[in-house]
């Protein structure tokens, strides 16, 4: 993996592997060295790997040049995330004879191209090309049927299985009381520094809504170091030391806005929704496994600020519709606990190393 930090990847990796220790299977995650930043309790064996430096470039190229001679003799299956990884484990498993799965968790060919977070287009063909061999022969575990549909459009091979995210219904959880209509309403969001986050475009999207008639603050979760200078209402910026604290900061609002342009799942508008609020969506891609337009969601299209603001005025002006999108939510979420997901994950898995 390229990092254990607050990163979707990273919590997958978590949820998963603490589950399968628990069901007497032996893990380890191996990730460059200086990349473990994680609040959460980790049950698998971390292997930091080469180099530990500053750039997370170098990081990643002297992590992935040394992994292979910290790969354990003794592993049944190699599971990867993202393009040099699924590389690196294809070459391993063939040296081994044992079967390896690339568990793709989003579009890893357009992944980077936002660049937030890789600028110079050299770079950047040079990882897009490499995405592109890490899909193009299998098996290939994907989490959303949008990811699949991803994989396959860049000329991937058709995913072998398809193991969702999840949530922990222990920690995420519905308030106990319903309260009275909140004026102004709460709402929540995640906010990341990638573009493709849509952050800056929920903000412009809000400074649109009439607050005399839609009165509303906005709590924003997130690690990064956000610009909020220019917002025109309420906000303020959270940053959860652990999932009680994340699932308590979701509980204290009323309506969760999630922005991205896509996704290949999306687990904090799940997770939000477990907790028991009503939900906005762009139309991201991963989401459409959980969220259900006017059912238990309001899906609007990906960076049209103006469409976003209506339908804020629409769920803020409601509150019969909040609570209707809140007690569905609740209803659908069910499918989603971690537990079930690991069970679908250990499936894959015996079946990976039983048809090998």
């Amino acid at each position: 993996m390229p990092n254990l930090h607050v990163t979707g990847g990273a919590r997958v990796a978590v949820e998963l592997s603490n589950r399968m220790v628990a069901r007497g299977h032996e893990f380890h995650i191996l990730i460059p060295s200086g990349r473990y930043k994680l609040p959460y309790r980790l049950s698998a064996d971390v292997i930091e790997c080469g180099l530990k430096v500053k750039n997370p470039l170098l990081a990643i190229a002297t992590g992935v040049m040394s992994m292979e001679r910290h790969i354990p003799p003794f592993v049944e299956v190699i599971l990867a995330c993202m393009p040099p990884y699924a590389l690196l484990a294809r070459k391993v498993a063939r040296d081994r004879s044992i079967p390896a799965v690339n568990y793709v968790l989003n579009d890893d060919v357009h992944f980077f191209d936002d660049r937030s977070l890789i600028s110079s287009e050299i770079v950047l063909k040079i990882y897009r090309s490499l995405a592109r061999r890490s899909i193009r022969t299998g098996p290939v575990f994907v989490n959303s049927h949008w990811t699949a549909v991803q994989c396959v459009k860049e000329g991937g091979v058709r995913p072998s299985s398809f193991v969702p995210h999840g949530y922990d219904p222990q920690v995420f959880y519905p308030k106990q009381t319903l309260e009275d209509n909140s004026n102004p309403v709460r709402l929540v969001t995640v906010g990341r520094r990638m573009r493709w986050k849509g952050f800056d475009d929920l903000i412009g999207a809000l400074n649109l809504v009439d607050q005399v008639r839609y009165p509303f603050v906005l709590n924003v979760i997130s690690q990064d170091d956000l610009d909020i200078s220019h917002p025109s209402f309420p906000v303020d910026i959270k940053k959860p030391a652990d999932d009680e604290e994340l699932a308590g900061l979701y509980r204290s609002g009323d309506v969760f806005i999630h922005s991205s342009w896509f996704e290949g799942f999306g687990m904090p508008p799940l997770e939000a929704q477990a907790c028991g609020l009503a939900v906005v969506s762009t139309d991201s891609g991963g989401v459409r496994e959980f969220l259900r337009d006017e059912y238990n969601a309001l899906i609007v299209p990906p960076r049209e600020p103006i469409t976003l603001a209506r339908t804020v005025e629409r769920i803020i002006g409601n509150e019969s519709l909040r609570r209707r999108l809140s007690s569905r939510g609740l209803e659908t979420c069910v499918d989603f606990t971690w537990d079930r997901i690991a069970d679908r994950f250990e499936e894959a898995l015996h079946r990976l190393i039983r048809d090998y």
